[in-house]
């Protein structure tokens, strides 16, 4: 976090230095801030993680775009073209029990996010997520799924 706040202050002074003051001058600032920690991270306490979390975070968006996209044209193709006799949707239990609250918030949103499931119900002793699923024919790959596309990555920014 106190990386973060440095990223700002040295993203506030060069937007302060500037001549234009435009907010492409902020970006621009923050950019070189974000250079600056990256390549003295190991001189800065608390920011050795910092930019290994920063791109986590982007690749965790870009991953979670794709697979929005992915399962947009997945429901769009079952919705148009399968019976609604073909489809199996059922309620899957997935296993959360090592992560903390706020990760599986942020999963249960991504899960739900995502067309053809829903987060329904987290259990009150955090350890199982209740989801939702429009084709459950295989609750073992969907679990798997999750892991690599949404949790995997997610942990990578969040730890």
């Amino acid at each position: 976090m106190k990386a973060l706040a440095l990223n700002l202050v040295i993203a506030v002074i060069w937007l302060l230095l500037s001549s234009r003051r435009a907010t492409a001058d902020f970006f621009i600032g923050f950019g070189i801030g974000f250079a600056m920690l990256a390549v003295f991270n190991a001189v800065l306490p608390g920011a050795v993680a910092y930019p290994r979390r920063c791109l986590a975070l982007v690749r965790f968006g870009l991953i979670f775009a794709r697979e929005f996209v992915i399962a947009n044209l997945s429901v769009a193709r079952i919705v148009l073209f399968q019976s609604r006799e073909s489809l199996h949707p059922n309620f899957i239990r997935y296993d959360v029990s090592g992560l903390r609250p706020g990760e599986i918030l942020l999963l249960s949103y991504c899960i739900t996010l995502t067309p053809g499931t829903t987060a329904v119900h987290v259990s009150d002793d955090f350890r199982t997520l209740v989801i939702h699923a429009l084709d459950a024919d295989a609750p073992e790959a969907i679990r798997r799924q999750i892991d690599e596309r949404l949790k995997t990555p997610m942990l990578r920014f969040t730890r």
